[in-house]
């Protein structure tokens, strides 16, 4: 008798927690973004090899539910943390602001 895969489901849970508890790390939320997809299509393949045994388990729908969580909330970190930070950080001005801050800090720490 077939059974389903759980091990993929597990494994799309602890994506899809890794996902929302990462998502708003700047440039680190691009790997939350990678891992919950990859969650999402985990869930999806646990989900089905349970459904053609004919069995049901809670954990691929768990997982499932994470990864699409970490799948948003890793996008909205992405768009807001990220591309703002780089953004910022481009501009010619705050360059200078952040140079002057730090050779500022340095000058006071000699002291």
């Amino acid at each position: 008798m077939k059974t389903g895969n759980k091990v993929l489901g597990i494994v799309a849970i602890v994506l899809g927690a890794f996902a929302i508890v990462t998502f708003y790390v700047p440039f680190f939320n691009i790997v939350s973004l990678i891992a919950a997809i990859v969650g999402l299509v985990l869930a999806i393949l646990s989900k089905k090899s349970f459904k053609e045994a004919g069995q049901t388990s809670p954990v691929p729908t768990v997982g499932l539910v994470l990864s699409i969580v970490g799948l948003v909330l890793a996008f909205i970190g992405f768009l807001t943390c990220t591309v703002c930070t780089a953004c910022v950080a481009s501009d010619p001005e705050v360059q200078k602001a952040i140079e002057s801050a730090a050779q500022s800090a340095a000058s006071a720490a000699a002291q």
